[in-house]
């Protein structure tokens, strides 16, 4: 029963000689670079779950879209109100002041969408609740839904690219 007396302590592990606790020793002062992540994946994610869901037609891949698309909406407002503290901390870089006004319209641009979709989507949802679980949805509303979702996926992915150019990016 030794076994059930060892402990594992995560800031004893070590990888590549260096443990947690030197991880620890530094903060992310702004949530904005871990914010950005979440409509970005789950946004494309909601987009490519609709493009199943516009072969099938079933129900289960309506739900999951649904579900992909409102966390999206849910991480692109996260992004969004924590872009402001990220920026007062990257005034006057050149690359920054530049970009700055076009990736903030870009990203209100995916908030929106993603939260008029969200809504519709939603209200999808709460009308179909009575239908039988194999019904195959209408073609003509998966083909709205896969454009819609190709547009929030294009405009995110947009938003992504000017971010990361303002972060990564070296002038030619």
């Amino acid at each position: 029963m030794a076994f059930l007396r060892a402990s594992f302590n995560l800031l004893d592990f070590q990888v590549a000689g260096h443990s947690m606790e030197t991880v620890l020793q530094y903060e992310i002062p702004a949530l904005h670079p871990l914010a950005v992540h979440f409509p970005i994946a789950l946004l494309i994610a909601a987009f490519v779950v609709c493009a199943i869901w516009l072969v099938t037609g079933g129900r289960l891949w309506r739900r999951s879209t649904t579900i992909l698309l409102v966390a999206g909406a849910m991480g692109s407002a996260f992004a969004y109100f924590t872009g402001e503290a990220m920026y007062e901390m990257s005034e006057d870089i050149p690359v920054v002041d530049e970009l700055i006004e076009l990736h903030e319209t870009l990203a209100l641009v995916t908030l929106w969408i993603a939260v008029f979709l969200s809504l519709g989507a939603l209200v999808l949802e709460y009308l179909g609740r009575s239908a039988p679980d194999d019904t195959i949805d209408p073609v003509a509303m998966r083909l709205t839904a896969f454009v819609c979702l190709l547009a929030v996926a294009l405009v995110v992915a947009a938003t992504g690219h000017v971010g990361a150019t303002m972060v990564w990016g070296v002038a030619r």
